[in-house]
C-alpha cells in the first residue's frame, strides 16, 4: 500500500516476511516501538517499508564479538577504579596534570579504547589501524606540549593506560581459559601492541617539532 507522500506500507505479515521472520516477532518489536508501526482503522498494523528495510541493515551490520566488548569493559572498570579510589593522586606524574589536561587525555583514552574493539572487530586493515594510532599519539604530544606536561610524565602516563589494557587482557585470557579462548587472547594481545606501539613514538615526535 502506498499513501499519497509516497511511502509504502506494509502490513504485519509482509513485514514479516522481509525480515525473515516470525509475525508474532514483528508484533513484539512494534509493541516494544523497536520498530515504528500505526494502526489502521480497523486495528491493524502497518509499517513503512523504509523502518523495515532501515532494520535489515542494522541487523547486517557485523556485532562486535562479545569477549572484546568484554575486555573494553575490564579496561573501563579499571580505569574507573583508578579514578575512584584515589590510585592516581599516588602518583607524581598526575599531580603535574592540570584539569584542563586530565580531561584531554581523558577524551584521548576513550578513542583509544574505541580503537581497540575496533582492532579486534570491524576488520579494518591493520595499516589504516596504525595510522590512526599515530594520529591519536599525535594528539597526546599536542596536548602534551600545550599543558607544559614534562615528556617523562606523559610517557608514564600512556604506559599506565597501556598496563591496564595488558592486565585487561590477561586477566580476562585466565577467566575464559581453554585451547580456542587462548588462540583469541593471544592473538588479541599481539594485535594491541601492534597498534599501541604506533602512540608513543608519536607522542615523543609531537612534543619535539
Amino acid at each position: 500500500m502506498t499513501s499519497h507522500t509516497g511511502e509504502e506500507w506494509l502490513s504485519l505479515r509482509e513485514a514479516a516476511e522481509l525480515l525473515g521472520m516470525h509475525p508474532a516477532t514483528v508484533r513484539l518489536w512494534a509493541d516494544r516501538n523497536e520498530i515504528p508501526s500505526r494502526r489502521t482503522s480497523g486495528g491493524h498494523r502497518r509499517f513503512r517499508r523504509a523502518d523495515i528495510e532501515a532494520r535489515l541493515r542494522q541487523e547486517a551490520e557485523p556485532k562486535p564479538d562479545p569477549a572484546s566488548v568484554l575486555l573494553v569493559q575490564s579496561v573501563l572498570g579499571r580505569v574507573r577504579f583508578a579514578f575512584t579510589d584515589g590510585t592516581l593522586d599516588t602518583f607524581p606524574w598526575y599531580q603535574h596534570f592540570d584539569t584542563t589536561a586530565r580531561d584531554a587525555y581523558r577524551q584521548l583514552g576513550r578513542r583509544l579504547l574505541d580503537l581497540v574493539l575496533r582492532t579486534l572487530n570491524d576488520g579494518t586493515h591493520i595499516d589504516d589501524l596504525k595510522k590512526e594510532a599515530i594520529e591519536l599519539g599525535r594528539e597526546y604530544g599536542s596536548i602534551t606540549w600545550a599543558s607544559n606536561v614534562p615528556l617523562a610524565d606523559a610517557v608514564r602516563a600512556f604506559l599506565y593506560f597501556r598496563t591496564l589494557i595488558d592486565e585487561g587482557i590477561l586477566q580476562l585470557a585466565e577467566i575464559r581459559s581453554g585451547r580456542d579462548h587462548d588462540i583469541f587472547w593471544i592473538d588479541s594481545f599481539h594485535q594491541i601492541q601492534a597498534i599501541t606501539n604506533e602512540i608513543l613514538p608519536a607522542l615523543i615526535e609531537a612534543t619535539q617539532n
